[in-house]
């Protein structure tokens, strides 16, 4: 039985999906679960996010199946030992406790005292004393976050791109790396992971801090500190002033916004922080008619199968995550040409174009993947993270029998 939407159920095991061919255009569908239709048949979509399968009566088929929930405390979960042989048996672990707790500096000590085996994405400023823990250690690898700065450069200060790469080149972002991250994290220069195949390493020469480069590129562009008070004006008078938004409760944004403020200070550019509530500040920067910010301090997880349309493409420009508003036919031309090449080697000339042009347009100030760190008890085995997630191996973690 073929849908309209390209879905054909094959049997009560197999459902087969019909696609436009696409380089790795499986990809997103290994995080999305196929929902119980003796569950959820009768439930609206309004209704989903509230229903009971959420909370109480989950159903599943992977390699543990759901025994408990705790609000606020505990999810409880045991080895399905029908999970099948052809997909690598029972788990080793019989049971799987997975812990609320919100508050960092009570995580540390959990694990350190050894009440946790594992916690999921401590700051960095905790990373060393869990080195220097003797049963414990720390496991770092690049996830597929990264943090910048969208401009909007439908705001007349921004809409010249050789301002946009001054701002990046007038901003020290390994200084940055190591003083937020503590060094756990890579200077990003595209929205493409140092870890992906199409990653171009040439991109990383391509803008890089530069402050008297800066200085001269905005000479050129016409911005020049016209009454001497450290603040460039375009020709017409308008002050090189700009807002820099940021979500509140959100530190390490609020730290590369008021760093940012006073290197761009050193070319000649007025950067203002300002904290804004997080609902609100999406409303202001996804509005299409609102579009409310100069710049917003933001992150965004990218897919193994890379697509940047709904950011870059022109034809999105009214669309709510097209935030920098730029428009660059050369930009759209590469973003139609990779939807459609299937090859991965023809891609990757192509992916490596797209980086070069995007460093040039510069509509974000790309700033860090950061790094992922996972503090694990030695007592754990067979653990394995990575980009894929911290669960990705949990079929085959086991505890050091001597341990038990």
């Amino acid at each position: 039985m073929k849908g309209p939407a390209g879905v054909e159920v094959v049997d009560d095991f197999t459902v087969l999906i019909h696609l436009e061919p696409h380089a790795e255009f499986l990809d997103p569908f290994r995080s999305v679960a196929i929902l119980p239709e003796h569950l959820l048949a009768d439930v609206s979509r309004d209704e989903l996010r509230i229903h009971p399968f959420g909370t109480q009566c989950p159903v599943g088929n992977g390699p543990f199946v759901f025994a408990e929930h705790r609000p606020q405390d505990r999810w409880i979960f045991e080895a399905n030992p029908a999970f099948p042989p052809s997909l690598g048996g029972r788990p080793f672990v019989d049971r799987y406790v997975y812990r609320s707790i919100p508050e960092e500096t009570t995580l540390l000590t959990e694990l350190l005292t050894e009440n946790i085996d594992v916690y999921i994405r401590p700051a960095p400023d905790q990373a060393q004393a869990i080195i220097d823990n003797p049963n414990m250690h720390l496991l770092n690898f690049t996830f597929r976050n990264y943090v910048f700065v969208a401009w909007n450069s439908r705001q007349p200060q921004l809409a010249d791109a050789r301002v946009r790469r001054a701002i990046t080149m007038g901003t020290n972002r390994e200084e940055i790396v190591q003083a937020i991250l503590q060094g756990y994290g890579r200077v990003a220069n595209s929205s493409v992971p140092p870890f992906h195949w199409a990653f171009d390493p040439d991109v990383a020469t391509a803008i890089h801090y530069d402050p008297d480069a800066a200085r001269a590129l905005l000479d050129e562009a016409g911005w020049v500190d016209r009454d001497g008070d450290g603040v460039r004006e375009s020709p017409e008078g308008t002050r090189l002033a700009i807002s820099i938004k940021y979500n509140d409760g959100n530190q390490r944004r609020q730290d590369i916004a008021e760093i940012m403020q006073s290197q761009l200070a050193q070319i000649g550019i007025e950067a203002s922080p300002q904290v804004v509530e997080w609902v609100t500040l999406l409303s202001q920067i996804n509005d299409p008619v609102l579009r409310d910010f100069d710049g917003v301090v933001i992150g965004w997880v990218a897919e193994f199968k890379l697509d940047d349309m709904d950011l870059f493409h022109s034809e999105r420009i009214d669309q709510p995550y097209a935030w920098s508003g730029t428009k660059n036919p050369e930009i759209d031309r590469l973003l139609e040409r990779l939807s459609r090449t299937i090859d991965r080697e023809e891609a990757k000339s192509v992916w490596a174009e797209y980086q070069s042009v995007l460093a040039e347009e510069q509509p974000y100030t790309f700033f860090f993947f950061p790094d992922q760190l996972d503090g694990v008890n030695n007592r754990v085995r067979d653990l394995v993270m990575d980009a894929r997630g911290e669960w990705v191996s949990i079929r085959h973690w086991y505890l050091d029998p001597a341990s038990r």
